[in-house]
């Protein structure tokens, strides 16, 4: 007989049932489709009740299979765990298909024979083994619970079906798994909200079918009406707690991102008011100070640090904010005790991993020596984000740790506006290297210029000094005068070879140019000047990188102009009283734009590399002079088609780098220049 009174909660699942199917629709997830599931499977069942479908048959069976299905998917959808192997597969499903086999049979033979009831008896020992398994995994509810209560309804689900109770059996499941999934609920949200109260509410009350429904098989009774109507109005309100959960917890996203929208807003006006300007300037580090101290002050960590490559690939601490002065020391003494091989080996290892964006996830302990400070500290992890260049070269890192509000997980918005700072970092000391390359190619041109028109107007006097001078000593051989008359020709011939190399500086040679192998040029000034550097007690260290390619140049020139820049290192070496043992180190390598060479050293610095090439820049400094013989080393570097840059070192020390260009890139840079002189 159709029984009416179940037409209202039909009716209201079924609209419910729509809201679920919207829900999904806009927010495909695992949870949301076993939810649409799940309450499919429940208007299903009360759809069969409806009709009066409890005689054995094909009707019978899809009610008794949505009876058992619909606790299954939300049970699984609040504890999404799988098999170890087999990740994509749920506890759930595995759990349900045994359980839809067990209430098919039992539908379609209400007096099963001996084959029929020896399945019945496997699918309720699959069930509780998955049941068993699935307790035993760490879950959201403590596993002292979780274990014994499955262990004790499984006893009792066989004890049932040996027994041939098999419809109890039925009722059992569902109430087991209704009682778990409220209480994965309540642990799940954990907060007081209708929504969780509901549905954790609902799915508890929904247990007493265990012996409620067990009425429903016994002859029509008012009591039977009044516990029907009680139960179907429990699944309602279980249903209109999940769809008040799905709304609670999309208001609360909408409100965490708009705070983090406005705290985003507010962290990015905060950097872009940091003057980046100054980053070529001599307050370059207070600018990378004020920027870390921003960044502390503004963004989820309380620690930064900033990291630089310097000349020589080392990494050196210029910045931090937030840190200990122990944690400081501890991270400088790791840095400055890694070598480049180390290094390398660690960027390729599984200690990097990306977090998201561009950030990173650095494990420092493979890093760390015996009682490591760091160690001790506790300072085992930290959010690494590089500076890069346009090429994806590695020119720095800033360290971010100490995270604010830890239990709030890491959003990628919460690293956008300090990754968006890193690369403004990165793209501003790129922009003021080529800026300073250019402003330096741009006043070296103009004293070339000059120094052209002054050797042309000294050229001709300087001439008729010379001839007349020449005149001079051959008429006047026995005279008191001529030795200095000898003088006054010796010292206007050192004029002309002044001149004639401020002429070099500004008009380039021109000199056939081949195929030269930079490294057998170093190796044969390495042979040549190792005797000389081991009388004055320097240690001489080159280094080659394998597979070094040939240049477009003129060998004699070239030669001279790494000769020219090693004998200036070994010039500053003899005006330094340091009692630290000397070195100089000259290490060559390629990249798909050419050749760099590398010439260090440890001795005293330049009092201003910027001006080191100006041929008329003369000091006091023990690398006094430098600046003509430089300014020839950088017109042959020019001549090349190439670059040659002077820094300081920390603490002290000196580097020369060379930029020679492969044969294919050469044309490419003089294009570039050219459009960029425009």
């Amino acid at each position: 007989m159709t029984e009416f009174y179940r037409i209202p909660a039909l009716v209201l699942l079924s609209m419910l049932l729509v809201a679920f199917a919207l829900l999904y629709l806009q927010t495909r997830t695992t949870r949301r489709l076993l939810w649409l599931i799940g309450w499919s499977m429940v208007l299903l069942r009360l759809a069969m009740e409806t009709a009066g479908k409890r005689s054995p048959g094909v009707g019978f069976a899809l009610s008794n299979a949505g009876l058992v299905l619909a606790p299954m998917m939300f049970l699984g959808s609040m504890s999404p765990l799988g098999f170890r192997r087999w990740p994509k597969i749920l506890y759930a499903y595995v759990f349900a298909v045994p359980s839809v086999i067990f209430a098919v049979l039992i539908s379609l033979y209400p007096h099963p024979n001996l084959p029929v009831r020896i399945a019945l008896m496997l699918c309720t020992i699959t069930v509780v083994y998955v049941a068993v398994l699935w307790n035993g995994r760490r879950n959201l509810l403590p596993s002292w619970f979780t274990l014994p209560f499955s262990l004790v309804i499984g006893c009792a689900g066989l004890w049932l079906t040996y027994k041939g109770q098999y419809m109890f059996v039925v009722y059992l499941a569902q109430a087991s798994t209704n009682l778990m999934t409220g209480l994965l609920f309540a642990s799940a949200f954990r907060r007081f909200s209708p929504g969780v109260i509901f549905a954790s509410a609902g799915f508890l009350l929904w247990t007493t079918p265990v012996f409620l429904d067990f009425i429903f098989l016994q002859p029509v009774s008012p009591v039977m009406v009044l516990v029907g109507r009680g139960v179907n109005l429990i699944k309602v309100m279980t249903a209109v707690g999940m769809i008040l959960i799905v709304l609670e917890d999309e208001l609360a996203l909408n409100k965490a991102a708009k705070e983090r929208d406005h705290r985003a807003r507010i962290e990015m006006e905060r950097y872009s008011e940091i003057d980046l300007s100054l980053l070529s300037d001599v307050n370059a580090e207070a600018a990378y100070q004020h920027a870390c101290e921003v960044i502390v002050e503004v963004s989820r960590f309380s620690q930064a640090m900033l990291l630089l490559r310097d000349v020589e690939g080392h990494f050196r601490v210029v910045a931090h904010s937030g840190m200990e002065e122990a944690l400081v020391a501890g991270l400088n003494a790791m840095i400055k005790r890694a070598t480049h091989e180390e290094v390398e080996r660690f960027r390729q290892s599984e200690s990097i991993a990306v977090e998201m964006g561009n950030t990173l996830q650095v494990d420092l302990r493979p890093l760390f020596v015996a009682d490591d400070p760091l160690e001790q500290l506790g300072y085992f992890k930290t959010h690494a984000i590089p500076l890069e260049t346009r090429k994806g070269v590695a020119e720095g890192c800033l360290f971010l740790s100490g995270l604010k509000q830890p239990e709030r997980p890491l959003q990628a918005d919460d690293l956008l506006p300090v990754e968006l700072l890193v690369a403004r970092l990165a793209a501003m000391r790129e922009h003021n290297a080529l800026m300073q390359r250019v402003a330096r190619s741009e006043k070296l041109a103009g004293l070339g210029q000059l120094a052209a028109g002054v050797a042309h107007e000294l050229n001709n006097p300087l001439t008729v000094v010379l001839g007349y001078s020449q005149i001079l000593e051959e008429t006047l051989e026995d005279h008191p005068a001529l030795e200095s008359v000898s003088l006054i020709r010796g010292e206007a011939q050192r004029m002309r070879q002044i001149i004639e190399s401020m002429l070099r500086f500004w008009r380039p040679s021109p000199v056939e140019h081949v195929a030269v192998s930079v490294a057998e040029i170093l190796r044969d000034i390495y042979q040549l000047r190792r005797a000389d550097f081991n009388r004055h007690q320097i240690e001489l260290q080159l280094h080659l990188a394998k597979g070094l390619p040939d240049v477009d140049g003129n060998k004699n020139q070239l030669q001279q102009m790494f000769l020219h820049l090693i004998n200036n290192s070994l010039d500053a070496f003899g005006a330094c009283n340091s009692e630290e043992a000397k070195a100089l180190r000259v290490e060559a390598s390629h990249d798909e734009d050419g050749v760099r060479v590398l010439i260090s050293d440890n001795g005293p610095g330049f009092l201003d590399p910027n001006r080191a090439f100006d041929p008329f820049f003369v000091t006091k400094s023990p690398r006094a002079g430098a600046g003509k013989g430089l300014s020839v080393c950088y017109a042959i570097a020019r001549d090349h088609g190439g670059e040659i840059s002077a820094y300081n070192l920390q603490p002290h020390g000196a580097a020369l780098v060379i930029q020679l260009p492969l044969p294919r890139r050469r044309h490419e840079d003089e294009l570039s220049d050219e459009a960029l002189a425009r």
